[in-house]
């Protein structure tokens, strides 16, 4: 607990600052930690004798980062650029099997195109400091339902994947992120104080699709933790799972039901 609590504290002020400066620096740090990301995905793949082709994983995220540094968005051309160098590698060599070429443009999805999201949201000509609603809503579902599992769970969520994580939990991080969505909204946008704890609602459930979703990975490929680059929480993955699922609700729900 020491060692994760210490990790918070030097990781939070590095966090605040980057997306406070947002544009450049915000891509660039982004665009480390999807290829971080996307590395312990593909390792962690490795696990269970599958060999994606990383290469083209990495090189997808560098042309997708460096495009919305352009002010452009090429993502749809990017995958379509993916998807060929994964079926001629296939095609030429022998080692890869449909299977990799699979698990190499899921890897893509996942972690860079969702991820990316953050970037797009911060793009947008939206209220001020809307890009802090992406972690709000991740850390909030995860703070509020840990204590609340913690001191008032009883009955399991989805023991299958995750047998700690119980149903008053979610249940806690949900109405907590709805909260704190609200407070967020009351001091930036009060106009939009309930549009905002809609977002929350729906942001919370997301949120805890996506941690659910590397939960599964995880104990598909019979491993504890992504990584240990941050210690006492694991790695990039195990701390951005959430925030993978929440950016494009995100994304979507300013810019199609807020405006």
């Amino acid at each position: 607990m020491i060692t994760r609590i210490i990790s918070a504290v030097i990781g939070i002020p590095i966090l605040i600052g980057i997306i406070t400066l947002g544009g450049a620096p915000l891509m660039a740090a982004l665009g480390l930690v999807m290829i971080l990301g996307l590395r312990e995905f593909y390792q962690a793949l490795s696990k269970k004798g599958f060999q994606p082709v990383d290469g083209i994983g990495y090189a997808f995220t560098v042309f997708l980062v460096f495009s919305l540094f352009l002010g452009q968005d090429w993502a749809t051309q990017g995958i379509y650029g993916a998807f060929l160098l994964t079926a001629l590698t296939l095609l030429l060599n022998e080692k890869y099997t449909v299977q990799d070429g699979m698990l190499t443009l899921y890897g893509i999805l996942y972690i860079p195109i969702l991820m990316s999201y953050i970037i797009r949201v911060d793009l947008l000509e939206s209220p001020a400091h809307i890009i802090w609603l992406v972690f709000i809503i991740a850390f909030a579902t995860d703070t509020f339902a840990y204590f609340t599992g913690r001191f008032l769970g009883k009955h399991k969520l989805c023991p299958r994947v995750s047998p700690k994580k119980t149903i008053e939990g979610s249940i806690g991080g949900l109405v907590g992120t709805v909260a704190a969505c609200g407070v967020f909204a009351y001091f930036i946008f009060p106009q939009g104080i309930f549009s905002f704890m809609i977002l929350g609602a729906l942001g919370s459930a997301v949120a805890q699709m996506g941690d659910l979703s590397a939960s599964m990975v995880k104990r598909w490929t019979g491993i504890k933790d992504f990584g240990k680059i941050m210690p006492g929480h694991g790695g990039v993955l195990d701390r951005f799972d959430s925030i993978i699922f929440a950016a494009p609700l995100v994304y979507y729900y300013i810019t199609m039901v807020v405006g």
